[in-house]
């Protein structure tokens, strides 16, 4: 599971890398102007890229600002009402639960990022105490490899309360690979028993094609193999 990730790059450092794949962008609104150092957590709203027409997303890409925490089409009560944690889509059932199946089969989307961010128990750690906060990233192999992407999912809910129509994502975690099974040397624990689906733009742009692969190109949970692991404590982040 990831409940917090980075995004240290503005728009215009990694929307060129779509047209270097002959695939227009165009940005819906504006970009926020929010620090940069600052991580997304759940409800926020943050950068999601989806296909213009999800029959050819080759033919062009929408990027927008929408929430983080996806809410179904078919919750119409308050926001408040909806309960579910719907951060994380797990890949094993992502095409069979009812907040995810009709995404998955219609509705894909990409989640650009820099890094992303997990906890673990130190050792001697008691409970209420800080756990120990990590940050997963890579050495990029090129200019083009600064930003990755989650393999994500979007819908569009009408919430009694909500002025307006609600976009919000989520995006698909699945069995870790050895980065987060290996047992860490000062705690013998793994580092969680999750682990979200990270994706190059060309994967990405096959996430999206509805008729591709699918789920079965997510079976992989570090196709790259080069994710860096170091501690990023809670007071490197920016709060304002």
């Amino acid at each position: 599971m990831c409940n917090e990730y980075q995004l240290r790059v503005r728009r215009g450092d990694y929307d060129w890398q779509f047209s270097e794949l002959n695939v227009p962008i165009n940005w819906a609104d504006a970009e926020p102007n929010r620090p940069l150092d600052r991580p997304f957590k759940p409800t926020n709203r943050a950068t999601m890229i989806r296909a213009v027409d999800p029959a050819d997303p080759m033919a062009g890409v929408e990027g927008l600002e929408a929430r983080w925490w996806l809410v179904p089409f078919f919750h119409k009560g308050p926001l408040s009402a909806w309960k579910a944690m719907c951060t994380n889509a797990r890949l094993e059932t992502v095409d069979t639960t009812a907040a995810f199946r009709e995404p998955y089969k219609r509705r894909r989307a990409l989640i650009p990022f820099s890094s992303f961010i997990e906890y673990d128990e130190p050792p001697g750690w008691k409970k209420g105490e800080p756990k120990r906060r990590w940050e997963i990233s890579w050495a990029p192999a090129h200019e083009r490899d600064r930003v990755r992407f989650f393999a994500g999912l979007w819908d569009t809910a009408h919430p009694a309360d909500h002025d307006g129509p609600l976009t919000s994502f989520t995006f698909v975690t699945g069995p870790p690979g050895p980065l987060f099974s290996t047992p860490q040397a000062d705690t013998g624990k793994p580092l969680h028993s999750r682990q979200t689906r990270v994706l190059t733009l060309q994967q990405g742009m096959d996430w999206l094609k509805l008729d591709g692969g699918g789920k079965a190109l997510l079976e992989d949970p570090e196709p790259h193999g080069d994710f860096v692991l170091k501690p990023r404590p809670r007071e490197l982040e920016a709060t304002d």
